[in-house]
């Protein structure tokens, strides 16, 4: 993973600039930890269908907001998202991720 955009990742996970929310990228103003990654990447790449924001980078896991510049593995992101609907918080994402990618 790019070192840099990990470290700005944590570090928003752990702000409390974003509210936590499972299931989606991002709902009304809810975040999961891919929703923030992909906000920080190009915050200017949502839109909102019916309540419910889907970012240009789609089908569950983001391809390029995620994959690309982040080079984060798909089965890292699928286990972040796991992590995340299940109810893990963000601190413990954050924990996560600086010591496992």
């Amino acid at each position: 993973m790019d070192a840099e955009i990990k470290r700005k990742w944590v570090e928003a996970l752990r702000s409390g600039k974003y509210s936590q929310c499972r299931d989606a990228l991002r709902k009304e103003s809810d975040y999961c930890c891919l929703g923030v990654l992909c906000d920080l990447q190009a915050p200017e790449e949502w839109r909102n269908e019916m309540g419910i924001f889907k970012h240009r980078y789609e089908q569950g896991i983001p391809d390029e907001g995620i994959r690309g510049p982040a080079r984060l593995k798909y089965d890292d992101a699928s286990d972040l998202a796991e992590m995340n609907d299940s109810g893990k918080s963000f601190a413990e994402i954050a924990d996560y991720i600086e010591q496992n990618l």
